[in-house]
């Protein structure tokens, strides 16, 4: 392929000179890849079928959390303003495009601040299977599955199987699992 094919058709990576054409599908791309995480090809097509028939929310990333519907909405319309095909059609960047921009980045940022101040979820293998909460003092029973001490002694004055497989346990032996209790205890120390 050659250089200037390459030059012609991608002015967006190669060239450092913008020009609002340019900006106007930057912005439009991005508007749009940011809500749905969707390969840039046809997603204007997507994001406006889906703004059409009220159900933006069906294309919406749910990897990024949830969205304020209000606001999906409104950075969609924005991203399919800048891609109208008339110049005069497309939105002013620093008067129109800028100024929503900013007020999306103020919302966004309050809901990040309100979600960083709830805990966060602990991971899996910090659970006990039997009480189904954070283990506090972790220990491995003869079937190989870590719980919480206390858990597992009651489980034992009750039954001589496992928790997990429900096969007879060959031993009552429990042995602390210090890894485990200290990942845990870094965890609990940075939330």
């Amino acid at each position: 392929m050659s250089p200037r094919f390459i030059r012609s058709n991608t002015p967006l990576l190669i060239t450092p000179h913008y020009t609002s054409i340019d900006i106007d599908r930057i912005c439009e791309t991005v508007s749009h890849k940011l809500l749905t995480a969707r390969p840039a090809i046809a997603v204007t097509h997507v994001v406006e079928t889906a703004l059409e028939n009220d159900e933006l929310a069906s294309v919406l990333d749910q990897d990024a959390g949830e969205w304020p519907i209000d606001e999906a909405k409104e950075l969609a319309y924005l991203g399919l303003s800048c891609a109208e095909l008339r110049r005069k059609d497309r939105p002013d960047l620093k008067n129109k495009v800028l100024p929503v921009l900013e007020r999306l980045k103020v919302v966004a940022d309050a809901a990040q601040r309100s979600t960083s101040m709830t805990r966060p979820t602990p991971p899996n293998h910090f659970i006990c299977p039997i009480r189904k909460d954070v283990m506090v003092d972790p220990c491995v029973a003869a079937d190989g599955y870590t719980y919480d001490r206390r858990a597992i002694e009651q489980w034992l004055e009750e039954s001589d199987s496992s928790p997990m497989t429900n096969l007879p346990l060959t031993s009552r032996s429990l042995t602390p699992n210090y890894t485990l209790l200290s990942a845990i205890m870094e965890w609990k120390s940075t939330t």
